[in-house]
């Protein structure tokens, strides 16, 4: 990582520190060691945006509409589907040149960097005032971010993202179904891209009224539920030139009339999550919150056939032939296909043709979940020479912990060959809570 994207990695924790910390307190008192959650809320982040303000963004949706239903009284579940084609980096690196150009008297002043995101400020409205042309420079790093996030978008047009964010979006909905939890996902920008593939994924796996999706500011032609899109976001009026984008729904003031977000920003180019369309000042945010009550009250859970744990692992390949999942627990145990349960958790969904998903849960019960390692390994039972299995390790509290592949060679019949993770559980002695970590 070079100097500059660290500083501003620096900048966005020091951020996400910040606004975090005025966030109401989320945590939930446990009667086990499971945190329960009957509606899985998934968030598609867009364009721009890294991992720590994907985080914000939904601690932000999360403390909007609450960890329980109002009327069913489920328990809300919050989880990123974060895809990684951010492309920051181009444009910090852009910003350091643009301010090195102006003879050097700007040179090294990275701090400026949030300002400039956020549509100036006190530094820049003082740098304006002292320094003749960087009202111009402002203007010009504006439009350079604009037309960096519309490459960003328009590229994936043609070049979908990464198997990588499918595979994992992917495993993440088959535990879903698996589990008989509804589904409700929302997206913003870029993240709509990612939020239709995996809708149509999720239905195929269960149906239509198990999955409520709510697009915002959609980069892409096509739906698959409601939308929110502002008059003046300049960045998705910018792909209205190379295709067509779903219709205007609100208007939003111009951006000296703008107020400032959630995050105490202003975004000149009408397009934040944060800044616009969650915005309370903003009518747009009305619409939003509209479409996600409806999304809430509407989606309907497929028919369980698994069970919820405190971590679980979750199988797939991609094609025919039989994989197995082994589960070595603290205690000795070996849950296999020929030993389904164990000491401390479950085999509970084990496939024998292809695909999968197979599923492993540790059992929430604070008398039965031990504390130590569970080793994760994969076993080509039959027939699954070249397939790429994949597995997924999550917890109840923290979703998606890891994902992880392997290429399966020839088959071993019952003699597991790859070890996949090493999944370890851990009891605090002051607070009794349990947690989990992988390796």
């Amino acid at each position: 990582m070079n100097k500059t994207l660290r500083q501003f990695v620096a900048v966005v924790v020091a951020l996400t520190m910040t606004f975090t910390g005025a966030l109401p307190a989320l945590a939930q008192q446990q009667t086990n060691a499971c945190t329960p959650g009957g509606i899985a809320f998934g968030f598609f982040n867009g364009v721009q945006t890294t991992d720590a303000q994907a985080t914000v963004a939904l601690l932000t949706l999360r403390a909007q509409y609450g960890t329980e239903h109002p009327t069913t009284h489920e328990r809300i579940r919050y989880e990123k589907f974060y895809n990684y084609t951010n492309g920051f980096e181009d444009f910090v690196e852009t910003f350091e040149q643009r301010l090195q150009e102006q003879n050097g008297i700007l040179q090294g002043r990275f701090e400026l960097f949030m300002e400039v995101m956020s549509g100036s400020g006190s530094w820049w409205d003082s740098i304006v005032n002292a320094v003749t042309g960087t009202a111009a420079l402002l203007d010009s790093l504006w439009d350079t971010l604009r037309a960096t996030m519309i490459q960003r978008l328009t590229s994936l047009f043609g070049n979908p993202p990464t198997a990588v964010n499918y595979a994992e979006h992917r495993l993440r909905i088959d535990n879903y179904v698996l589990e008989g939890k509804k589904m409700v996902f929302l997206a913003h920008s870029q993240g709509n891209l990612f939020v239709n593939p995996a809708a149509d994924y999720a239905r195929g796996k269960s149906s239509a009224a198990a999955v409520k999706v709510v697009h915002v500011a959609p980069a892409s032609p096509t739906l698959r539920g409601g939308h929110v899109l502002a008059d003046l976001d300049l960045v998705i009026n910018g792909l209205r030139a190379v295709g067509s984008v779903p219709p205007v729904t609100h208007s939003i003031p111009g951006y000296l009339l703008r107020p400032a977000g959630l995050n105490g920003q202003k975004d000149p180019l009408g397009h934040g999550l944060l800044e616009i369309y969650l915005n309370p000042a903003l009518n747009v945010s009305s619409a939003v919150r509209g479409l996600v009550q409806a999304a809430l009250n509407d989606v309907q859970a497929p028919p369980a056939q698994a069970t919820s744990g405190f971590f679980t692992a979750t199988v797939t390949w991609d094609g025919s032939g039989d994989v197995d999942t082994h589960v070595y627990e603290p205690g000795g145990a070996h849950v296999w296909y020929q030993q389904l349960t164990g000491q401390a958790g479950y085999l509970d969904h084990d496939n024998t043709v292809g695909f999968g998903p197979e599923h492993y849960y540790a059992s929430c019960e604070t008398s039965k979940l031990q504390v130590g390692t569970y080793a994760v390994k994969l076993a080509n039972y039959n027939a699954a020479d070249g397939r790429t299995a994949t597995v997924q390790i999550a917890s109840s509290k923290d979703g998606v912990l890891a994902t992880r592949s392997a290429v399966m060679g020839g088959a071993t019949r019952n003699t597991p060959t790859f070890q996949m993770f090493n999944v370890i559980v851990s009891k605090d002695p002051d607070t009794g809570e349990y947690k989990v970590d992988v390796q």
